[in-house]
């Protein structure tokens, strides 16, 4: 299983991969089998979807574990190699005294505005002794999953914590144009806020400036979808003449994009050489 976390702010090193934690391990919660480390997941904007982790260490042999994690309003899928639960990155046991992590792909809340209490369902077996040892590659070794089984029901919390920005934030750097060559450009635009659903952006050129859309439409949508995620960048294209911009200056030329119940309006800079 390969994936990329979201990371907060404490730094640990886990199977040779960075992770970022949020407050002290001291925190975490445990039973003689597992111990989670930090009970205090990765900060999220509210409708953000990302990879986010939790952080464990045997204090016994274990294997065969399983995790779920649930919480309301919030989506929760899994690895493709799990399907509908999370294990350990490397193989599904661990060695007393071994760190790993497990991961999901978390939408928060769209509505939410502060911490969300979250719950982790864990299972496992712990493996009688001698079965596995400190050093082990889990990774190739064929691990005779048995013993008592355990379980763990832990609450850990999603920060969740609005964004200040407007909804909508123009990428884009200043854009430069051949005078006498019209030329499709990308505007790159990120979400901040959810619910920018069916989106559509236009320019207002300035004199001398012709903007063409795709497919001679009045607007442009979004390269990969009508949805303009939440810290998610995408980008529309429009063809630019420029044949009639004085080369000599830059004009802020005016953006409007509109979605379902609402619309912003912000700028780029164009110019022609």
């Amino acid at each position: 299983m390969r994936v990329h976390v979201l990371a907060a702010s404490v730094l640990v090193t886990v199977a040779g991969a960075t992770f970022g934690l949020a407050g002290p391990a001291a925190a975490g919660s445990k039973d003689d089998g597992l111990t989670l480390l930090v009970p205090t997941l990765a900060s999220m904007l509210p409708g953000q979807q990302g990879w986010i982790s939790t952080i464990w260490q045997a204090g016994q042999d274990v294997c065969d574990m399983q995790v779920t994690l649930t919480g309301p309003g919030a989506k929760v899928t899994y690895p493709e190699s799990t399907a509908d639960f999370s294990s350990f990155s490397i193989a599904s046991a661990l060695a007393a005294g071994n760190t790993d992590y497990t991961a999901f792909r978390v939408t928060a809340p769209p509505t939410a505005t502060g911490p969300v209490t979250m719950t982790l369902n864990v299972d496992y077996r712990l493996l009688p002794p001698g079965q596995v040892k400190k050093d082990d590659d889990l990774k190739t070794k064929k691990v005779n999953c048995s013993g008592p089984k355990a379980s763990q029901t832990l609450n850990v919390t999603l920060p969740v914590t609005p964004s200040t920005a407007a909804a909508i934030t123009v990428k884009t750097p200043p854009v430069l144009v051949k005078k006498n060559t019209p030329t499709w450009t990308k505007i790159v635009l990120r979400g901040n806020k959810p619910g920018l659903d069916n989106l559509k952006v236009t320019l207002t050129p300035p004199p001398g400036l012709e903007v063409v859309y795709p497919g001679d439409a009045s607007a442009a949508g979004l390269n990969n979808g009508p949805t303009l995620a939440v810290a998610e960048d995408d980008y529309f294209a429009v063809r630019l003449n420029a044949t009639g911009l004085d080369p000599e200056q830059t004009y802020r030329v005016p953006l409007t994009a509109t979605y379902t119940g609402g619309s912003f309006t912000g700028s780029i800079l164009i110019g022609a050489a």
